[in-house]
């Protein structure tokens, strides 16, 4: 958190050395009287409108409404803020599921944290968010913000709660049926979170740096990755099969055909990744495979798992956080894309990231014939497992892509082609 002089956090991806720019976006201008042969020496100095609206905003809340690889996405954002506004208090509404991701972060001075919605999706759900927005709103009201923030696609819920805290300043991506004092359009073309996040900054004048996710880390999580992998020969090659949303996962028995291979033929030693409610997926994975795995599932913390991850020669994962973390530490990374666009993930094919989506992508949510895609916050109906494409993908395309990034890896690593 911000002050902490024993915190000594890691930034995610800073081997570039590429300076970051970041302020206001518009300039000011100085005009200079010039007589005969001399200048004034006090310069008269005009400030845009946008400039004087920062220099009023002394209490800020940012309201970051998603889970885990939402909320890596906001850390430039808050960050360019931070710079925007180096005197002002930035407090960070957040889930709780989602809080480590922040909890180190110095360009926040306040976490708040809540659960979330719990009804989603049922007829005791509108209820529930319009009593959970006016407490909510009701509680952030009394610290008088001067500016409220809604970063990524908020959704209603979070429009209405902005609304409610009442500050006099308010900002986010809108539908045009809000109260947003600086209404941002929302696109016509898919745009990332971290795209939609710039654009509500700049609604206020402030530019984005275009730096990396940040995802600081302890040393003793570093210390706890160290261990939980040890030491041996070959890559070390990651597998994450989980994700929130069953449509998003492929089949256990293909995960273990590719780590089998990558043993085989890389002589790599894999580690399985997850959560703890994972477990059961991690072992049919394990007992497929041809020798036993590092299962790491529900052993490490979110900061470990960064560890963790940082540490791998390759991941080969569905569209899920872990991804996301591989993206903002450098990991090369083989991505198992289901029918969603990976555009608003930012799960699109880079340098170091290769996205096999042999089903394409489709408009949001028409594969799921629950009707759950875009209302829920994930689904795990085992019947929808590998659907929209992903059933369609071998073992043998996935080998093929992990071995090929493998070869690969040390100029990846450099960033290099």
């Amino acid at each position: 958190m911000k002050g902490n002089p024993n915190e000594v956090g890691r930034l995610s991806q800073n081997r570039r050395g590429r300076p970051w720019k970041c302020g206001v976006g518009s300039a000011r201008l100085a005009l200079m009287a010039v007589t005969a042969g001399s200048v004034s020496p006090a310069p008269e100095t005009f400030q845009s409108p946008q400039t004087e609206l920062l220099r009023r905003l002394r209490r800020v809340l940012v309201v970051v409404y998603g889970h885990l690889s939402d909320t890596m996405a906001a850390t430039p954002a808050l960050r360019s803020l931070r710079v925007a506004l180096p005197a002002a208090r930035i407090d960070v509404l957040v889930l709780r599921s989602a809080r480590p991701v922040l909890s180190r972060s110095p360009h926040v001075d306040s976490l708040i944290e809540w659960s979330d919605f719990q009804h989603k999706g049922t007829s005791r759900g509108r209820l529930e968010k319009a009593a959970l927005v006016t407490t909510l709103g009701t509680r952030l009201r009394l610290h008088r913000y001067d500016a409220t923030l809604v970063l990524h696609n908020g959704n209603r819920a979070m429009r209405l709660l902005a609304q409610a805290v009442g500050s006099p300043v308010r900002a986010g991506i809108s539908d045009g049926g809000d109260s947003f004092t600086h209404p941002v359009p929302s696109s016509p073309e898919a745009e990332s979170a971290q795209q939609e996040n710039a654009r509500v900054l700049a609604a206020l004048g402030i530019e984005v740096d275009g730096g990396p996710v940040e995802l600081r880390t302890s040393a003793d999580e570093r210390e706890a990755a160290e261990a939980l992998l040890g030491s041996g020969r070959g890559p070390l090659v990651g597998i994450h099969a989980g994700a929130d949303w069953s449509c998003q996962q492929w089949l256990p028995e293909r995960f273990a055909q590719v780590a089998s291979t990558l043993q085989r033929e890389a002589g790599a030693r894999i580690v399985l990744t997850g959560t703890g409610s994972e477990a059961a997926l991690e072992d049919l994975i394990a007992r497929g495979m041809a020798e036993p795995p590092i299962r790491a599932a529900g052993r490490t913390t979110f900061g470990e798992l960064v560890e963790v991850i940082r540490r791998l020669d390759l991941l080969v994962c569905v569209s899920s956080a872990p991804s996301s973390i591989a993206a903002a530490t450098g990991t090369p990374s083989v991505v198992l894309l289901g029918p969603e666009d990976g555009r608003y993930t930012g799960m699109i094919p880079e340098q170091r990231r290769r996205v096999l989506q042999p089903g394409g992508r489709r408009p949001g949510g028409s594969w799921c014939e629950l009707g759950r895609w875009g209302v829920l916050s994930g689904c795990e109906s085992p019947i929808c497992r590998g659907i929209g494409g992903l059933d369609a993908l071998g073992a043998a395309e996935v080998s093929a892509a992990a071995l090929e990034m493998l070869v690969g890896q040390p100029a990846l690593r450099r960033g290099v082609s």
